[in-house]
């Protein structure tokens, strides 16, 4: 199949000011590919550092849309391209944690095929309950929900975007510790679970924010909680989990991050270069603002070596979670 590609920029506006920084070639444009569709969000986040990066250093990027496998055939992409810094490809955190977990054998090695350059953004997830159905059963908070679901008889479905994904295993550890009765309800895309939410065919749905958002301000959906430990900025009246510890749940803290990966044996001095467009890209007027419009927050790019020692203070958590909810893909 002949990916969908978009270019952002056609030519290079001016060259990167610093000598030191001037290895790649901004007569050429940078191949940023992605994981998903069109419209998906790493497409949206890659699109909106696309334009700033060209708007900020010159360079044209364009965007290359490879989705399937679980976003492994992207990455096999990323990891066969020339070592020359215009070829990278952004990548959730969980390709490089939960789903080596799920595999029983993985096409490639996320250690050994791709070098992790830089950290992108961060988003979590929204759990959302029709606003009717809540206040039928009493649904005050998300604990008033664990609580119902605690009761003999009682049971709450929830929809996930697919098995294995951020919304199951969260959903997954948020049942076994809390004693709650909650069926995992995976679908092919977060789009028909959502549409079953609102049909009112399922209980709940945690999933990415940008399409629950117009359902809550509409008024159709109650937002429950976030899935990261604190509230977010964009949502400030909605609690993050960490306000639920005393119902059962522990200390859970679901922060999803993109990560800007190059082949192997990117050399360093490239993999600098690329950390300094994201700086640059990341201080672009109206970017943060775009981002939190669709649930997204800007992390400060890091350097590879604190790239790496972060994805793997991340693994355990997100592997604990894959045991608990005994998600496998074969």
């Amino acid at each position: 199949m002949i990916a969908r590609r978009t270019l952002l920029a056609a030519t290079a506006a001016a060259p990167l000011a610093s000598p030191a920084l001037g290895q790649i070639s901004t007569t050429r444009p940078m191949r940023l590919i992605v994981p998903n569709p069109p419209g998906g969000q790493s497409d949206t986040i890659a699109r909106l550092y696309g334009e700033a990066i060209q708007a900020t250093s010159g360079q044209a990027v364009v965007i290359e849309n490879r989705s399937g496998a679980n976003g492994l055939i992207a990455m096999d992409a990323v990891s066969k391209a020339p070592p020359d810094g215009l070829t990278t490809g952004l990548f959730s955190i969980t390709l490089f944690t939960s789903l080596p977990a799920m595999m029983s054998r993985m096409p490639l090695d996320v250690d050994r095929d791709v070098t992790p350059i830089t950290s992108v953004v961060t988003s979590t997830t929204l759990c959302c309950v029709r606003a009717d159905r809540a206040a039928e059963r009493g649904w005050t908070d998300f604990g008033a929900m664990l609580d119902w679901a605690r009761r003999p008889g009682n049971e709450l479905t929830n929809g996930a975007a697919s098995s294995g994904g951020a919304s199951h295993l969260l959903t997954a550890t948020i049942a076994r510790r809390s004693g709650a009765a909650i069926t995992v309800v995976p679908y092919r895309g977060g789009a028909p679970a959502l549409n079953d939410l609102l049909a009112g065919n399922i209980d709940m749905a945690f999933d990415f924010m940008p399409a629950l958002l117009p359902h809550v301000a509409a008024g159709t959906l109650k937002p429950m909680a976030v899935g990261s430990r604190a509230r977010v900025p964009f949502l400030p009246d909605v609690p993050g989990l960490g306000e639920f510890a005393g119902h059962g749940i522990g200390e859970i803290d679901l922060q999803s991050w993109n990560i800007l990966a190059g082949p192997a044996g990117l050399p360093p001095a490239l993999c600098s270069q690329t950390v300094e467009l994201l700086r640059r890209a990341a201080a672009h007027p109206g970017l943060e603002e775009r981002l939190r419009a669709n649930g997204l927050l800007p992390l400060p790019p890091l350097e590879p070596a604190a790239t790496r020692a972060r994805i793997l203070a991340d693994r355990p958590r997100w592997r604990e979670m894959v045991e608990i909810s005994g998600a496998r893909i074969e």
